[in-house]
């Protein structure tokens, strides 16, 4: 299983850099572009995926208790952003919105869960408090 969590978070760690550039140079214009109330939310939520990447990518370097929940932080923002983006920007379909949120939702929960499960069964002691930092 440590060759796993090695893997995913290899994984992981090269999504985060790619989400952390992306949700900053992205949405960082983007503040000034959006006239609705719906685009300043996916706004937000691109800025916020980017800042908790590089929270996350923190967490991860320091190995601290409190990275899975700033990975679920990150990962609910992904998805709150594609499903909001190609709505209030592209003008599409609510439908095309929700599905894609849902799929890219569905695809960082098996991330996360394969991740954290991994991690779980490869390093029980750190689970308990005892190899991690606060």
């Amino acid at each position: 299983m440590r060759t796993v969590r090695t893997i995913l978070t290899v994984m992981l760690t090269l999504l985060l850099l790619a989400s952390a550039y992306l949700g900053l140079t992205g949405g960082i214009p983007l503040v000034r572009e959006a006239h609705t109330a719906t685009q300043s939310l996916a706004t937000g939520t691109e800025l916020l995926y980017g800042v908790a990447a590089l929270g996350v990518l923190v967490a991860l370097a320091g190995g601290y208790r409190w990275t899975l929940r700033a990975l679920t932080v990150w990962a609910l923002a992904v998805t709150a952003t594609s499903g909001l983006a190609p709505v209030v920007w592209g003008n599409t379909p609510v439908m095309t919105g929700v599905v894609s949120g849902a799929g890219v939702g569905a695809v960082l929960a098996l991330l996360l869960w394969g991740w954290h499960a991994a991690g779980a069964r490869a390093a029980p002691a750190s689970a308990a408090g005892t190899g991690a930092r606060p």
